[in-house]
């Protein structure tokens, strides 16, 4: 399976941003990245509209961010 270029520069971009993202940002400061998570969210869409999975780091630091901000 190959990707398009746009398709592999938002998967890349993707992937390195929740990587930085999860390296840099300790639980109690993850709300204030809610802009910043609802971006990689539809970063998320194309990829997922295009037919391909989203980077497993995606999902980790996507799932921090929920945890933290819980009502």
């Amino acid at each position: 399976m190959t990707l398009d270029q746009t398709t592999a520069n938002v998967a890349d971009g993707s992937r390195k941003f929740s990587s930085e993202l999860d390296l840099h940002y300790d639980d109690e400061d993850l709300h204030a990245l809610k802009p910043t998570i609802e971006t990689l969210r539809r970063a998320a869409t194309v990829m997922t509209d295009a037919g391909y999975g989203t980077p497993q780091v995606y999902h980790h630091i996507v799932g921090r961010f929920e945890r933290m901000t819980r009502s």
